[in-house]
């Protein structure tokens, strides 16, 4: 029965997702309070403590007790709410069901209630949950053959803009909540109206679109491009570019690097030159010497391990992990962004058995720990330890807490052991690494999602291999992709700010699907994302230059 309890009150916490408030009041003005809105299975409510905020003159106390919370109306009617029903009852015996929600020691209010006593329409969007007294107001509409000007008489958010094409191939845009202005002069558009919106219908012969909103404008233009370049570098070798762009009306900043690849040679560094330990990016370059860096894959953060595929010098680190996509550098130089499949063996003596896992603390089949692993090996009980200097010799048997420079340790459960046979001190062992490309492997790290593959954007099955607070969240991004003519190209979108909101994994499939990829895939992102050239960071990461256990390098031939 605790379980129970528990799990209920667990959905219970995931389904209450945090809004912010829009209120546009009587007078035009329009006021946004962050994070007072929680919306759940039973409808939305907002915080009590913001009321007297949009509601002018309300008197709001509670019992002594804090089983009832009063609140006293501009006009002098009075609503009670009872903490343990959660009913509130109005003056003359109204009652009202649901009405209100305790969460952390605060009241929250009933939208749908709120409504009434502000006598303001309301409705929800994504992320936010809009109160008005006035709609807004369309005051010009400039319908240009390479765009469109919409102007209203105050400020508008994303969240009250939608756009879609008709079955004819018009342009509809809706504006909520929004009204027409009686002296509005329009030509070549047709404005159809309700109760709360405004739609307007172009005769616009445009493949995608993209907006922005500009003050109290709002601007529809034909997509095309990466956006507005802000800076550009240009080296005989590479082109670096710094581009502000919109998806949805949020904008976004992005650090563009289009590489040769005939003129790098690309690589994977660890921090301090080991596994399970981070070092500060800029040291790791300044380190490295060399000319451009980025943050590598995914890792976890309780131990700094890596996740995934992970191959240095030609020496496989890491392995595969859930059969997500990773970037690859063959030995003569070809670059990969793709799907592989790769089969790692240990050939002993005539036998041969396939390595489960490098460098991972969980108990497997058959495990290899390189000189690079930095923790302490795990042990397990009737498991048989190797120590295998890197001439393949093996030098000893029995269980070491760390394997020393220059050799690994090929860890064999009691079922790998009656495979590979009897193995005693002085045999060799040689390790052989097998790909679907059938090319020698020098570096790889894992990433994803992928978002352009064989130059169309990918389906939607790309995403079973991630969880969604992975890739439906707006945030920071890194990527890498290989462009249909050749060029090696890394991107770092920055994200949890202002001035550049980051994507989610439809916005970047919607943004790069023309963009000339053959493939493009993403990296780690979020605080990770940090892109260095010539040894300085061009992009803004969300929470300054960050720590990582791995990092991509490019060096100039």
């Amino acid at each position: 029965m605790r379980r129970i309890f528990l799990l209920l009150f667990i959905v219970a916490c995931l389904t209450a997702l945090s809004k912010n408030l829009v209120y546009l009041d009587e007078r035009g003005q329009m006021m946004t309070y962050d994070d007072v809105v929680i919306s759940t299975p039973s409808g939305e409510f907002v915080s009590i403590e913001i009321i007297d905020k949009i509601l002018k003159g309300v008197v709001i106390s509670q019992s002594l007790r804090q089983e009832e919370t009063i609140m006293i109306l501009p006009s002098g009617a009075i609503v009670s709410f009872s903490h343990k029903t959660s009913r509130a009852t109005v003056e003359f015996g109204n009652e009202f069901d649901n009405a209100l929600l305790i969460r952390d020691g605060v009241a929250y209010i009933n939208s749908e209630l709120l409504s009434v006593i502000t006598r303001a329409s309301i409705f929800s969007e994504t992320d936010s949950l809009v109160l008005y007294s006035q709609p807004l107001r369309i005051k010009k509409i400039d319908n240009q053959a390479d765009s469109i000007r919409i102007t209203l008489d105050r400020k508008v958010l994303p969240d009250f803009i939608t756009y879609w094409w008709t079955g004819s191939g018009s342009l509809a845009i809706t504006l909520r909540p929004a009204m027409v202005d009686p002296l509005l002069d329009y030509d070549e558009v047709s404005i159809s109206s309700g109760r709360d919106f405004v739609r307007l219908v172009f005769e616009k012969p445009w493949g995608d679109i993209e907006y922005e909103i500009d003050g109290l404008s709002v601007i529809f233009r034909n997509k095309s491009g990466l956006g507005r370049t802000v800076q550009i570098e240009t080296a005989s070798s590479y082109s670096l570019s710094l581009y502000e762009s919109y998806v949805d009306g949020r904008r976004f900043s992005m650090s563009y690097l289009e590489m040769n690849p005939e003129k790098f040679v690309f690589s994977v560094e660890l921090a301090s030159n080991g596994i399970a330990g981070l070092e500060k990016a800029s040291d790791i370059l300044n380190r490295r010497k060399s000319e451009i860096m980025i943050n590598g894959g995914y890792f976890d953060q309780n131990q700094n391990l890596p996740i995934g595929l992970l191959i240095r010098n030609g020496e496989v680190l890491g392995l595969p992990s859930l059969g997500r996509p990773a970037l690859y550098v063959t030995d003569k130089g070809r670059v990969y962004v793709s799907r592989m499949d790769i089969i790692y063996l240990a050939e002993i003596g005539g036998r041969t058995v396939q390595i489960t896992g490098v460098n991972s603390p969980y108990r497997g089949e058959v495990v290899l720990y390189t000189d690079e692993y930095r923790n302490t090996l795990p042990e397990f009980d009737d498991f048989q330890y190797l120590v295998i200097e890197n001439s393949g010799r093996v030098i000893s048997k029995g269980y070491v807490s760390f394997a020393r420079q220059g050799t690994n340790v090929l860890v064999l459960s009691p079922s790998a052991v009656q495979k590979s046979g009897n193995v005693s001190v002085g045999s060799t062992v040689k390790f052989k690494l097998l790909n679907s490309y059938g090319e020698n492997l020098v570096s790889a790290v894992e990433g994803g999602p992928m978002i352009i593959h064989d130059g169309a954007p990918v389906n939607d099955y790309e995403r079973n291999y991630y969880s969604s607070s992975l890739i439906d969240v707006r945030a920071p991004r890194t990527l890498v992709g290989v462009k249909e003519t050749g060029e090696i190209v890394f991107i770092v979108i920055d994200g949890y700010q202002q001035s550049s909101y980051g994507l989610s994994m439809k916005e970047m499939i919607e943004f790069f699907r023309d963009k000339g990829f053959d493939s493009l895939m993403c990296l780690d992102g979020g605080k990770s994302s940090i892109m260095m050239v010539e040894g300085k960071v061009v992009n803004t990461p969300s929470s300054g230059i960050p720590s990582l256990p791995v990092v991509i390098m490019g060096t100039r031939k």
